[in-house]
């Protein structure tokens, strides 16, 4: 069951997709919608951005000023996001034990975000994230950290929201740990998708492979999901633009993968299916490690 969404809200144009993104969840568990907007002030937003380390006296005090101003409209974009995705949706606020019914709560938060984000997400059964950019005013460290330290699924949306996430869930399969965790994490979102498909990449052990994946259609059955295989040739592409495109063209609207199977440095250096992930991508993705 996911019963408690943790919805950051970064007072950026991604806050309703992160919004509608978790409704659609929530919907489907009776779960309970957590948002958080963590105010950065100036002197944390300087810190991050590293031009404004050469400035010095009026410079140093007008680029302190601007930052503290983007700050609070993030701020007041956040809470005003927030009440009108309340009215938008009738959804109650004022819950003050569980229930089996839609809720939201708002929580501002100041100091260091990345960490206050990381402490909530380890509280929390899914984490629905925007793809982080400067424009959003999400650190760019965010998903990674989160990833790494939380413990805890998360949900990667791009910029667009679809009622349909649950229609085709994709999932990205290797014979590792981590696949198997994004597995056992997404169960109850497997459970509900109309249709279940198991990408695979051919990697050159096949034999392997074969048994890996019959192992892995076993296990779904067991959960009561009927999933399908559909195996891709890599043919000179990397996996990750293998399992994308086999995701595409199956019309896939959910992504469920496991992440840094190879460490986050050693994938940063050489890259990986997690970096790209991460980085880019036309489809929403589930990821734990």
């Amino acid at each position: 069951m996911i019963k408690t969404i943790l919805a950051p809200l970064s007072g950026g144009d991604i806050d309703e997709v992160v919004l509608d993104t978790s409704l659609t969840i929530a919907r489907q568990f009776g779960s309970h919608i957590e948002c958080h907007h963590n105010f950065m002030d100036a002197g944390e937003a300087a810190a991050s951005i590293a031009p404004v380390s050469y400035l010095i006296g009026p410079a140093l005090r007008n680029a302190m000023d601007r930052l503290t101003e983007r700050g609070e409209a993030h701020a007041a974009s956040a809470l005003r996001h927030f009440s009108d995705f309340l009215s938008a949706n009738t959804i109650p606020t004022d819950v003050s034990t569980p229930c089996d019914s839609v809720s939201a709560s708002m929580l501002q938060d100041s100091g260091k975000p990345v960490d206050n984000l990381c402490f909530l997400a380890r509280h929390h059964d899914l984490v629905v994230l925007g793809r982080p950019s400067e424009a959003s005013g999400i650190p760019r460290e965010l998903i990674e950290r989160i990833l790494i330290e939380s413990g805890q699924p998360i949900l990667i949306v791009p910029g667009y929201s679809s009622s349909k996430l649950l229609e085709t869930v994709a999932i990205c399969w290797k014979d590792t740990a981590e696949s198997a965790r994004a597995v056992r994490a997404a169960m109850p979102l497997l459970r509900h998708a109309k249709r279940v498909i198991v990408v695979t990449a051919d990697e050159g052990d096949n034999d392997n492979l074969r048994a890996s994946v019959n192992g892995v259609l076993k296990h779904l059955a067991w959960h009561g999901v009927h999933a399908t295989e559909v195996a891709a040739a890599t043919r000179g592409h990397t996996t990750m633009d293998t399992l994308w495109a086999a995701a595409l063209n199956s019309h896939a609207d959910l992504l469920v993968m496991g992440g840094f199977s190879r460490g986050p440095m050693r994938e940063l250096l050489f890259g990986g299916c997690t970096q790209s992930a991460l980085s880019h991508g036309e489809l929403p993705v589930f990821i734990v490690r």
